[in-house]
This record gives structure tokens, C-alpha cells and sequence, in this order.
């Protein structure tokens, strides 16, 4: 009966001790979870405010725009207790150098969207714009199919699988009609 006991009682203890245990674990997590910044540098940097206004900084030639900008993003990894590596990074010039990398893709693309639209040629944009290279290849093929939709309207205005000038004239018309639609 004794041993049942003594067993007992070194169960109890190693039971009291593991819900100790556990409870200093979870305020050590608690703790720590504190310390964790409220966001990331990545959502920093992806902030859509502070995307638009580098992008308009970088559409005007405004580099001190662009320092402003960046101001701003310091002071939020500030107020959100980023680390100092982080605090780091968005101090250095690798992080504006990937925001306005970021805004000429963006005024790539919304140029591209304007030409493609009015069937004005992007061959410029490529030029003005070196930091989208990956997306000419797909630019490219999405140009490749308007030009076969407005060949499709001017086989269907002519009636003949090799149509005329003025078929296909008139099939950029309706093309630029509903574009601006």
C-alpha cells in the first residue's frame, strides 16, 4: 500500500511539474509573440499607397518624390517595431532600387494596355522600359492575338479569306470602337 502511494505522489508531482512547465512555456511564447512586428518589410514595400506614389515619382522624374516615399515606409517599419536588419534594408538602396523596379513593370503594363488598345506599337515601351523584359514574350503574343481577332472581323466584313485593305481598315475601326467602349 505504501509503494501505491509513493507511486501516486510521484505521479502527482510529475503532473503538477509538467502543467508548470507549460505554463512558462506559454507566457515565454506570449513574450515573444509581443516582440513579433505588426507587418513585414514585403508588405511595407507592397503598400498600394506607397506603390502609386513611387509609381507617379517614377512617372515624373522625381527622385526626391522617390526619398519621400521611402521616408514614409522607414517610418512605418518604425511604428511597427521592425528588427534592425529590417529597418536596415528599408534604409538601404536595394529596397528603393526594388519599389522603382516595381513601378516602371507597372507603367509598362498600363502603357501596354493603352498601345495595345489603340493599336499603337509597343516596340518604344520595350526600349523605355528594360525592367519588364520578361513580359515582352507574353505582351508579344497577346498583340499577335488582336491582330488575328481583327483579321477574323475583316475576313467577316469581306466575306473572302483573304480580305482587302478596306476590309481590313474597317475591322480596326470597330476594334478601336469597342475598345473605347
Amino acid at each position: 500500500m505504501k509503494k501505491a502511494l509513493v507511486v501516486l505522489a510521484i505521479i502527482v508531482a510529475a503532473t503538477f511539474s509538467w502543467f508548470a512547465y507549460l505554463s512558462l512555456d506559454a507566457d515565454k511564447r506570449d513574450q515573444d509573440a509581443a516582440q513579433v512586428p505588426l507587418i513585414t518589410v514585403m508588405e511595407i514595400l507592397h503598400a498600394s499607397d506607397l506603390q502609386a506614389g513611387v509609381k507617379q515619382a517614377v512617372k515624373n522624374g522625381n527622385e526626391e518624390e522617390i526619398d519621400a516615399w521611402m521616408a514614409q515606409a522607414r517610418e512605418v517599419g518604425q511604428a511597427a517595431n521592425l528588427s534592425p536588419e529590417d529597418m536596415d534594408y528599408l534604409s538601404s538602396e536595394t529596397a528603393e532600387d526594388y519599389v522603382v523596379f516595381n513601378a516602371k513593370r507597372q507603367l509598362y503594363n498600363e502603357a501596354f494596355e493603352a498601345r495595345y488598345y489603340a493599336l499603337e506599337d509597343v516596340d518604344v515601351l520595350k526600349e523605355q522600359y528594360p525592367e519588364a523584359k520578361d513580359l515582352f514574350a507574353r505582351t508579344d503574343a497577346l498583340i499577335e492575338k488582336r491582330d488575328a481577332i481583327i483579321q477574323q472581323i475583316a475576313v467577316a466584313i469581306s466575306g473572302s479569306e483573304q480580305p482587302d485593305e478596306a476590309a481590313l481598315e474597317e475591322a480596326r475601326k470597330q476594334w478601336l470602337a469597342q475598345a473605347s467602349n
